[in-house]
């Protein structure tokens, strides 16, 4: 049962003056004005368009806007240049903007919307970005019709990048996860996404929601727990995601932290599923990719490789003992050249990337501290991925990141035999 302390007296109020309802739609809020009433509007518009005789409600959890995010989502509707046809008056499309009880930012605004969720037993749940500019109800009605409809369990989007763009995902998040978790999935740190009741009260049923894959992985966590979980997973394309400029965005060092900290702590979390899995399958996918591919802007991989080169001279004692002796002198080795260039073979950076796991897994040093070590050797294979593909036709920077996947992917048996070395 949803455990109504997380929800509030108001909150309960309105949610049982709803019912029950088909379809719930969250967009979890933190001073979003600028943005959150076009997201709302949006989706207001799928539900009269697409699902006019399913019982909706749009759910904002707000953690405390001190901008009018919430009375900006409450008042969100149709312009009227976008008057619809009569059957929109079928049912009430019901919106709640409400503040949640519990930890402050995204994990307790889901754990209140899954909670709601359970409470009015919607049949399918979505969250959007309340920052994502370039929605459009395309979006709601791909995402939430093959949960709907009972053909999946957790939908992950599938977004037009450049090959170029989104390195870390790329390089390091994305191969690992496949090669783990035994599944293809193109975004595995994507903020919007669709799941069913049973999902949603499976998650509310986990010990995490107090702790650190909660607060900075918890998109990570829940792709991480639909494939463990023996859920039925998809994929959908949505087309290109961007997002409202933010004011101040973190360095990479604080996302590289929480990100690929959440990502060790989720093969720790998983390790009884993964670990005896081989080979990577394709997720179905329910809708036409679209076929343009944006462009990329060409970045200076100059201070990538400046910092590589001075953290792999710099943090060789931390280093020690994560990395075998070969890895490390190999690392050495490329960060000594001089050349304005670098090539960071696949099989090197696997290395690199299955032994600092099997160092977490086995606590070689404090975890933070071994994650943040990897830093500047991440640099240095962005460094060198940068410099051998821009200006490379699209195409070919796949080829070269399916081959990247797949080294990671054959080579598992490694880190497999590391992680539970034979006595």
């Amino acid at each position: 049962m949803a455990d109504s302390t997380l929800l509030g007296d108001e909150f309960l109020q309105q949610l049982i003056a709803v019912g029950q309802v088909d379809i719930l739609v969250g967009v979890p809020t933190l001073d979003n004005a600028a943005t959150a009433g076009r997201v709302a509007g949006v989706i207001h518009k799928s539900f009269a368009t697409d699902f006019a005789r399913e019982r909706t409600v749009l759910l904002n959890c707000d953690a405390g806007s001190q901008d009018g995010t919430p009375e900006i989502v409450r008042d969100a509707s149709l312009k009227d240049d976008e008057t619809l046809v009569a059957h929109q008056a079928l049912r009430t499309i019901h919106r709640i903007s409400a503040p949640y009880h519990g930890l402050p930012g995204k994990s307790g605004a889901l754990k209140a919307l899954f909670a709601a969720a359970e409470l009015l037993q919607a049949r399918a749940i979505a969250v959007f970005d309340p920052d994502v500019t370039g929605i459009d109800t395309s979006w709601v009605e791909r995402m939430v019709r093959p949960v709907y409809e009972g053909r999946a369990d957790y939908v992950a989007p599938v977004f037009a990048r450049h090959p170029l763009d989104g390195l870390l995902v790329t390089q390091l998040v994305r191969p690992v996860v496949r090669a783990a978790y035994s599944h293809r999935v193109h975004e595995p740190l994507a903020a919007e996404f669709a799941c069913s009741g049973a999902f949603a009260t499976h998650c509310l049923e986990r010990d995490v929601w107090e702790g650190p894959l909660a607060r900075y992985g918890l998109d990570l966590w829940l792709t991480g727990t639909a494939l463990s979980g023996g859920f039925r997973c998809v994929e959908t394309p949505l087309g290109q995601r961007t997002v409202a400029p933010a004011a101040q965005r973190p360095a990479l060092a604080e996302v590289f932290r929480q990100v690929v900290g959440s990502l060790f702590g989720c093969l720790e979390l998983h390790a009884h599923y993964w670990l005896g899995r081989s080979g990577a399958e394709a997720l179905p996918v329910f809708g036409a990719t679209p076929g343009v591919v944006p462009e990329h802007s060409p970045v200076d991989p100059r201070h990538l490789l400046e910092t590589f080169r001075s953290g792999a001279r710099d943090l060789a004692p931390i280093l020690t003992p994560i990395l075998e002796p070969e890895t490390l002198t190999a690392l050495r080795a490329l960060a000594s050249e001089t050349r304005s260039d670098i090539h960071f073979p696949d099989a090197l950076w696997r290395r690199t990337v299955y032994e600092a796991i099997a160092a977490y897994h086995r606590g070689a040093m404090h975890r933070e501290h071994l994650v943040q070590a990897l830093v500047p050797l991440y640099e240095g294979r962005a460094a060198s991925f940068l410099i051998e593909n821009q200006g490379r036709p699209a195409t070919e920077v796949e080829e070269s990141l399916e081959t990247l996947a797949v080294e990671f992917e054959e080579a598992k048996p490694d880190l497999v035999e590391r992680w539970a070395p034979k006595a």
